[in-house]
């Protein structure tokens, strides 16, 4: 039986996938990797999304978590029916083979790196919000099958190229939260909440970082909107779908407006704060906005 190194089993949530289908998908990729096919890169991408749709024991609602456990699952078959999916879009969408896109892995906080000043008319794009939600377990399983994370360490480089927050990809060396220091509102929302874990007395290592990681967060977006502004064109729109928060300490975080507010200190036109939907958040006992903040760089 084919099985991960204990290293990459402690980079997973336990159970994420049982012995015999975690047997099977390891032999796939041998097998794949063995052959190394022109379009290897397709058929991970395949791999990826069906052996945790099919094949693993998670799920998703919002939170990734582990179901009940699976002694066998397909994997081959999922895995062939993601291929010829792919395959049957990529014949129906021949005509569009001109259309050319580029994905670039790096940091949003370093935006400037990556692409040429004044070259981008439209952002449109959904950070995350400040909240517990760890992204990385979201994609943690196929990321260490895949061999993208196999270690402690490369899993906290993959998490240092992230936007801070959430308490689980904070780190010592931080210091994000200098961009939002002359912002009175949320430095107060940061105290706000530390006042409240102390009346709470709470006192785990995750709950003292509550507070910092909403200036980090904060703090984060306005690095990543100083920055941008070499690489708009003028009259560049930009839209971010974000939503208000109240994870922490049931203290209320008010996402989209505070963006607002930064933005308007950074040079941007505010064009819209346009609601996109309420959730209701039971512990708060009340509905929370998710916003399309939208906004101009005039240049």
């Amino acid at each position: 039986m084919r099985d991960l190194t204990p290293e990459k089993e402690r980079l997973i949530l336990k159970n994420s996938i049982s012995p015999l289908p975690l047997h099977k998908a390891l032999t796939l990729l041998d097998f794949l990797y063995g052959k190394n096919p022109y379009n290897l890169d397709h058929l991970r991408l395949a791999f990826a999304k069906s052996v945790v749709e099919e094949s693993s024991n998670l799920h998703f609602g919002p939170e990734v978590g582990v179901q009940k456990l699976k002694k066998d699952a397909p994997v081959i078959t999922p895995w062939l029916e993601c291929v010829n999916t792919m395959a049957s879009d990529i014949q129906l969408y021949k005509d569009k083979a001109e259309a050319s896109s580029e994905v670039l892995l790096g940091d949003a906080r370093k935006i400037d790196s990556y692409i040429k000043p004044h070259s981008v008319d439209f952002v449109f794009t959904s950070p995350p919000y400040p909240n517990e939600k760890d992204y990385t377990r979201t994609t943690r399983l196929e990321s260490v099958l895949l061999s993208f994370i196999n270690n402690k360490d490369e899993l906290r480089q993959f998490k240092q190229g992230m936007l801070r927050s959430n308490t689980r990809n904070v780190y010592k060396e931080d210091n994000d939260d200098i961009y939002i220091l002359q912002n009175n509102e949320i430095v107060h929302i940061a105290e706000e909440i530390e006042k409240r874990r102390i009346e709470l007395r709470k006192t785990s290592g995750f709950e003292r970082l509550y507070s910092r990681v909403t200036k980090l967060y904060f703090g984060g977006m306005a690095r990543h909107l100083f920055l941008l502004r070499t690489i708009l064109k003028p009259g560049a729109v930009l839209a971010y779908v974000v939503g208000d928060q109240s994870s922490y300490l049931r203290i209320k975080i008010q996402t989209g407006r505070l963006l607002v507010q930064i933005a308007k200190s950074l040079g941007y036109d505010i064009i819209d704060i346009d609601l996109f939907r309420t959730r209701f958040a039971t512990i708060l006992g009340e509905y929370l906005n998710e916003e399309v903040v939208v906004l101009r760089w005039k240049g």
